[in-house]
C-alpha cells in the first residue's frame, strides 16, 4: 500500500526528476532548461514564478523579465 513507502527516501527508490514550475511534466536528464529568477517584489509578487523549466516553457516568462528590468531601469 502507498502507506507503507516511508517519506525519509529510505528503500533504494530513486529520486524523481525536477518538475517544469509551467506545464508540470518532469524535465528529463540532459533537457533544455531555464531558471527563471525574478527579484523579490512585494508589489508585483513576481517571484511566485521563479523555478526551473523547459526552454520552451520558459520563453514567456523570460520576456516578461526582460520587459520588468527595461522598466526599472532609469529613463535618462
Amino acid at each position: 500500500m502507498f502507506m507503507d513507502i516511508p517519506a525519509s527516501g529510505e528503500g533504494g527508490y530513486e529520486p524523481l526528476p525536477p518538475r517544469c514550475h509551467s506545464c508540470k511534466q518532469f524535465i528529463e536528464p540532459g533537457a533544455p532548461t531555464e531558471t527563471v529568477a525574478f527579484p523579490v517584489d512585494h508589489e508585483h509578487h513576481l517571484e511566485d514564478l521563479n523555478g526551473l523549466y523547459h526552454a520552451d516553457c520558459a520563453r514567456p516568462y523570460l520576456s516578461i523579465y526582460r520587459a520588468f528590468d527595461m522598466l526599472s531601469r532609469p529613463f535618462f
